[in-house]
C-alpha cells in the first residue's frame, strides 16, 4: 500500500533486526476465504522500529548521507513487511544502489541550480520554470517507481498513468486554483487522488476512486467551518467587548492572548482534522476490482493521534518519533477492511519495466510531496 494519507498505503517477518539478513521475497501462501469484510493487520512494534530508526540516523550522519537510500529501503520494508491482509504480507523491493544513483544525480541538479541562481537572476527563473514544468513528470515517475517496487504476496503493484494524463491533470488543477483564488483547493486533492487510484493495479486488479470532488470539498471545509464558528464565539465573548479599551495595555495583552489561542487551535486541531477527513473520504471510496475498501477510522481519534504525536516528539526532543510513526500507521492500517471478492491467488502481474529511482529522489531533494 502506498504513502499516506494518505497506503498509501502503506512481505517480511514481523521483526527486523537493525542489520537484517537477506529476506525472502516470496511469502508463505495460505488459502483465502472470499466474501465478508476482512481486516488489515500491522505487526510492527515501536521498540523494534526504534532500533532501525536510530541506526538509520547514525549511519546516515556518519556516511554524510550516503546511507540514506539503505535507510529508506529498510524503513519501507519494515512497515510494508509487517502489514498483513488475508494472511499475506506486503513487501518493498527497491534496490538501495539504484536509489543512491538517483539521489546523487538529484543532488547534482540541486547544487547546479543553487550555483547558477547566485550568478544570474534570469538563470534562476529559468531553472525554477523548468523544475515547475517537470513536476507532473516527477510525480508520475515517482508513483510508477513506488508501485513497481511494492508487492502483495507474489503480486506486484503497477501504475499505468501516462505523462499526458499527468500534465492534463496538473493544468486543470492550476486553472481551477487560479480561477477560484484557491477556494477550490480540495478539488486539486481530488484530481491527484483520482489520477493515482484510477491508474493503479494490484497484479491485474484495477483500483478505482469512487469519490466526487464535492466529497473532498466537504472533507476539507467542515473543519474550516468549525474554526470559523470558534472564531465567532471568541470574538463575541472574548474579544468583541475589549475593542473599546484597546488603549489599555492589560486589555491589549488579553486580546493578543486570545489571538494566540486561536492560532494554536487552528494549527493543532483544524489541520489534523483535515488530514483525518481526507484519509476517511479516500478509503471509504476506493475499490479494487469488485472488492470495496472501508475504514472504521474516526476523525477525532485520528486528529488526537496526530496532535499527541506532535507533543510527544517535542517533549522527547524527537526520540519518540518511531513510537509516533508506528502509532499513526497502526491506526491507519488496522482501521481498514476490504470486502474481498477477488481471489489473491488468481492475481497475475502486469508486464512492466524496472523503473528508475531518479524522479523519486528529485522529488525528495526538492521537497515535492506526492503523498497527499
Amino acid at each position: 500500500m502506498q504513502n499516506s494519507s494518505d497506503l498509501s498505503a502503506d512481505t517480511l517477518p514481523p521483526t527486523i533486526a537493525p542489520f537484517p539478513p537477506e529476506l525472502p521475497t516470496t511469502p508463505e501462501v495460505h488459502p483465502v476465504r472470499l466474501g465478508g469484510l476482512q481486516r488489515f493487520r500491522f505487526h510492527g512494534q515501536a521498540s523494534e522500529y526504534f532500533g532501525i530508526w536510530i541506526v538509520n540516523i547514525l549511519l546516515t550522519i556518519v556516511t554524510l548521507g550516503l546511507y540514506s537510500p539503505w535507510a529508506k529501503v529498510r524503513r519501507l520494508r519494515y512497515f510494508y513487511g509487517n502489514t498483513e491482509f488475508s494472511r499475506r504480507r506486503f513487501d518493498f523491493t527497491g534496490v538501495p544502489t539504484k536509489i543512491l544513483m538517483g539521489r546523487l544525480i538529484a543532488l547534482g541538479l540541486y547544487f547546479t541550480i543553487s550555483v547558477v541562481s547566485n550568478l544570474s537572476t534570469t538563470a534562476t527563473l529559468v531553472g525554477l520554470l523548468i523544475l515547475y514544468l517537470a513536476v507532473p513528470w516527477l510525480i508520475r515517475a515517482t508513483l510508477r517507481f513506488n508501485a513497481r517496487n511494492s508487492k502483495y504476496g507474489n503480486a506486484r503493484f503497477y501504475f499505468g498513468g501516462t505523462n499526458k494524463e499527468a500534465y492534463w491533470t496538473f493544468l486543470k488543477g492550476i486553472v481551477i486554483y487560479i480561477a477560484t483564488l484557491g477556494i477550490f483547493f480540495p478539488v486539486l486533492v481530488w484530481l491527484y487522488k483520482r489520477y493515482y487510484f484510477d491508474h493503479l493495479y494490484a497484479g491485474q486488479l484495477k483500483f478505482k476512486l469512487n469519490a466526487t470532488w464535492g466529497d473532498y470539498m466537504k472533507a476539507l471545509y467542515v473543519p474550516v467551518f468549525i474554526f470559523m464558528a470558534f472564531l465567532l464565539i471568541v470574538f463575541i465573548f472574548g474579544v468583541g467587548s475589549s475593542f473599546a479599551n484597546m488603549g489599555n495595555p492589560a486589555v491589549l495583552s488579553s486580546v493578543l492572548g486570545w489571538i494566540f489561542a486561536i492560532y494554536l487551535f487552528g494549527f493543532f486541531i483544524i489541520f489534523p482534522l483535515m488530514q483525518a477527513r481526507i484519509f476517511i473520504t479516500t478509503w471509504n471510496n476506493v475499490s479494487v476490482s469488485r472488492s470495496q475498501f472501508k475504514t472504521e477510522c474516526t476523525q477525532w481519534h485520528y486528529a488526537w493521534i496526530i496532535i499527541t504525536n506532535w507533543i510527544a516528539r517535542i517533549v522527547s526532543l524527537g526520540l519518540l518519533t518511531p513510537w509516533a510513526a508506528i502509532r499513526l500507521y497502526r491506526y491507519q492500517v488496522e482501521s481498514l477492511t476490504l470486502n474481498l471478492r477477488n481471489d489473491p491467488d488468481m492475481m497475475m502481474n502486469k508486464a512492466q519495466q524496472d523503473h528508475s529511482a531518479l524522479a523519486e529522489e528529485i522529488s525528495d531533494i526538492f521537497d515535492i510531496d506526492v503523498s497527499l
